[in-house]
Parts: structure tokens; sequence; C-alpha cells
């Protein structure tokens, strides 16, 4: 018998090829865009604004409707400065005006936390539960101590990262793991056509590494391979 996983931000990109990799392996695979609209199968998706607390508490209200526990949960949506009027490329930290910031750390930061708040219930019911929050090379100190790379998205990895951290240390002793992983640098949407990895090669990488993890790995900050990242 497969997982029960819920994932954020399945509409396109990474979050739609894990959700697809995952149910051709077995999985039962729930899902999250901000209309609701995603076909995902016999499992489904849900109405999800990470912008929005109400949204997110009435989205997992949803999904704890039609399941009564999930086995991992994963935080995948997200967004860049783009989503907020910013070009994409080489930014300062004070290049954005403080509610483009506050938007992006809403989105990267905050959304998750509430998503991973309001799922607990269905977490605790789950079976080895875990809780996997996409990250990236940029909410790595070593990699974004560099100048420019996007400022204001790096702070919200780095933050996200954090939030990770905490998490990890105070569910550990409910058997609750938390892991943050790095994608690489993928051929989607956020990443662009530069990218030296296909979403291919990314998501088979990171669907291994999945099937992999137990509470042993908690706290720790990985790659699309499971082998770990630098902080």
């Amino acid at each position: 018998m497969g997982r029960r996983v819920f994932i954020t931000g399945v509409g396109r990109g990474l979050g739609r090829a894990i959700a697809a990799g995952l149910m051709a392996q077995g999985d039962d695979v729930w899902g999250s865009t901000r209309s609701g609209e995603c076909d995902l199968g016999p499992a489904g998706s849900v109405a999800l604004d990470l912008r929005d607390e109400a949204s997110i508490a009435a989205g997992i209200a949803d999904l704890a409707g039609r399941v009564a526990s999930i086995d991992l949960l994963i935080n995948c949506a997200g967004a860049d400065a783009r989503a907020f009027g910013q070009p994409k490329g080489d930014s300062g930290p004070f290049d954005f005006d403080a509610a483009t910031f506050n938007a992006l750390l809403n989105v990267n930061v905050t959304g998750p936390m509430v998503v991973t708040r309001e799922a607990m219930p269905l977490l605790r019911a789950g079976a080895d539960p875990m809780i996997v929050n996409v990250s990236s090379q940029l909410g790595s100190m070593q990699v974004a101590a560099r100048k420019g790379r996007d400022s204001a998205y790096c702070v919200s990895k780095a933050a996200l990262n954090m939030l990770s951290v905490k998490t990890a240390a105070a569910l550990r002793g409910e058997g609750i793991g938390v892991v943050m992983l790095h994608p690489g640098w993928v051929q989607t949407d956020m990443g662009g056509p530069a990218a030296p990895m296909s979403i291919d090669e990314s998501v088979d990488a990171i669907i291994e590494t999945l099937g992999s993890l137990t509470i042993a790995d908690s706290g720790r900050f990985v790659r699309w391979d499971g082998h770990d990242h630098p902080w």
C-alpha cells in the first residue's frame, strides 16, 4: 500500500512532476493549487492560497474531509520576486520595497508554516510521517554570500530553512521528521531554460530520496540526490 501524500503547488512545474512521479509508484497523492483546479486522478486537489491564512485553513479542512491521515507533506509551492513585479536576476537587499519583500516572505515562509500547522492532525495520524520543505541552494549562507543572486528570495529560503530546523526540533519527540530539500537548478518556469538539469532528472532523483527518508534524517538540508547540502 502506498503512502498518502499532500503536495502544495501541483498546478505546474516541480510540484506537478513530483506528484506524477509519486502516483506512478503507487502513492495516493492530493495536491493544492490556488484555484483548486488540477487533475490528480482519484485523489484530487484542493484550493489553497499561501498568501491567505484563512484560505490555507479552508484548504486543509477540505483535505481532512477526504482523507483521515497523511504520511508525507511536501511544501513545494513558492515564488520568486517576479511574482511581485520584479525582474529575475541579481538584486541587492535594498532593491525591493517593504511590501514586495514581505509578500515574498509570506509565500515562502509563513505560508508553509501555516500549511504545516493546519496539517498536524493529519500528520499525527499518519505512518512514519515526514514533512519535506522544498528550499533552494540560495537559502545556503555559503552560496548566497556571493554578490547579487536575488537577495529577497535568498532571505526567504534561508528563513524557511530556519523554520524547518525549529520545526524538526519541536516534532522529533512525536516521531515526525522534517527535511529541507534543494531540488537542483531545474528547467522550470522559475529556474528558466538555462538551468543545467531537466525536470525529469531532478524528479527521478527526488522520488528516490523521498523513499529513503526516515526520522533519523530530520533536520537535514539535502540535495535532490539525498546528499547533504552545505548550510
